[in-house]
């Protein structure tokens, strides 16, 4: 069963001070005929069944944007945050990911808030983005859960241009980006929530493009400390989670029995790799 296309409303957000955010926005309005409408704050276009919003703030600030949006007139059932990635290992990356604070706020959004993932949309931009970079010098992940906004009531997630200046303004990763975002056509498949590893969290990436699964919210090893038993009950219902999933060579045993009992008690299953691929 795919996404129905003619009943969704697909709105892009691009921050006017982030330069791949710009770079997606720019290349977005080059691949169909947008209608645009300006204020004194917003550009807004809307092409087929997409809205693409530009503003001046910068997107991590968002919370309630979806709630402003609708005062406009403007609903969304899903809102795509078009933004950079900025990390010091220079990688030529592009990213997709769910936003949420497992502790205090750093990078917008509320202290220990998950924002409403969007993991059958997040599966198939990955595997746009996936497809579309085979010839290029950039790959294709899933991030972990982080920053803002998370205060808003429809699924949403960031996509993402990395590392550096030059990757932000690479005219053919803005091509990907925004050809990825327009193909969207989300199947359904089962949803889990993943836990433990790095930050590019590699195998929920890696089951992700291999197997008939989508992850929403995603906790790395480093945060796992930070989660207690109302987060994951938060991170499952708002994922709208079928199972759990856990990396378990990267988390010590007693750690990882914790967690399966956590999960287990609150009514899920914890899959392994295995039973995920024979889905």
């Amino acid at each position: 069963m795919n996404w129905n296309r003619s009943r969704e409303r697909v709105t892009i957000v691009s921050s006017r001070g982030d330069p791949a955010s710009v770079n997606i926005a720019e290349k977005l309005k080059s691949m169909g005929e947008w209608t645009v409408v300006e204020d004194a704050s917003l550009t807004i276009s809307t092409y087929s069944h997409f809205t693409l919003v530009e503003m001046d703030e910068y997107h991590i600030y968002q919370d309630g944007i979806d709630t402003r949006l609708e005062e406009r007139n403007i609903k969304s059932s899903l809102i795509i945050f078009a933004s950079k990635h900025r990390s010091k290992d220079g990688r030529k990356i592009l990213t997709v990911h769910p936003t949420g604070n497992t502790g205090e706020p750093m990078l917008g959004g509320r202290a220990r808030e998950l924002a409403i993932p969007a993991p059958l949309a997040m599966r198939d931009l990955l595997h746009g983005l996936k497809r579309r970079s085979l010839e290029t010098e950039f790959e294709a992940t899933l991030e972990a859960t982080h920053h803002g906004p998370t205060m808003l009531h429809t699924p949403s997630l960031y996509i993402e241009i990395g590392s550096g200046e030059e990757e932000w303004i690479d005219d053919r990763a803005g091509e990907i980006v925004a050809e990825a975002i327009l193909a969207l056509q989300s199947q359904v498949v089962p949803v889990a929530v993943g836990f433990g590893g790095g930050h590019y969290v590699p195998r929920e990436t890696k089951l992700t493009l291999e197997a008939e699964v989508a992850f929403g919210h995603m906790f790395p090893n480093y945060q796992l400390e930070r989660l207690d038993k109302e987060m994951i009950r938060e991170a499952f219902l708002k994922s709208g989670a079928d199972f759990g999933y856990i990396d378990r060579k990267a988390m010590r045993a007693r750690e990882r029995n914790e967690l399966i009992e956590t999960i287990n008690d609150l009514g899920y299953r914890v899959l392994r790799e295995k039973e995920i691929r024979g889905i």
